[in-house]
């Protein structure tokens, strides 16, 4: 057994796209008001709208909140910081700013449009090397 999706349930799924996208991620498929799937490796992440998964769990999703923390590996220190700048200048809230942490990583966590906290994360390099 293995992870294969991850399913991201939405308020408005044309506006979390959008949101997604703007992170970074393209998305691929059809698209619809109540599903799409974000291009990404390994792992597939799809946003579903709280109608679809009503039909589903026969019951209207509620918001728990933190939960799960999606955590997103970016490929240096300063893309961790140049994403959080890009989303904040297109509005987007911030949960925790950009720091680096004492496990020798520089995070930053990040609120989608549903409250979801999705942290960004690089490898801080080793200066002693």
């Amino acid at each position: 057994m293995r992870l294969d999706m991850v399913g991201i349930i939405c308020e408005d799924v044309e506006k979390s796209s959008l949101f997604y996208e703007r992170l970074g991620f393209q998305t691929i498929g059809e698209k619809s008001n109540d599903y799409l799937e974000l291009d990404n490796e390994n792992i597939r992440i799809s946003l579903n709208s709280k109608k679809m998964v009503e039909g589903i769990y026969g019951f209207v999703p509620s918001n728990q909140g933190e939960k799960i923390e999606l955590a997103f590996l970016c490929d240096s220190p300063e893309q961790v910081d140049s994403t959080c700048e890009k989303m904040i200048a297109f509005g987007y809230d911030l949960f925790k700013e950009p720091w680096d942490a004492f496990w020798g990583q520089r995070y930053a966590i990040i609120k989608d449009l549903d409250n979801n906290l999705l942290a960004l994360f690089a490898n801080l390099e080793n200066e002693e090397a």
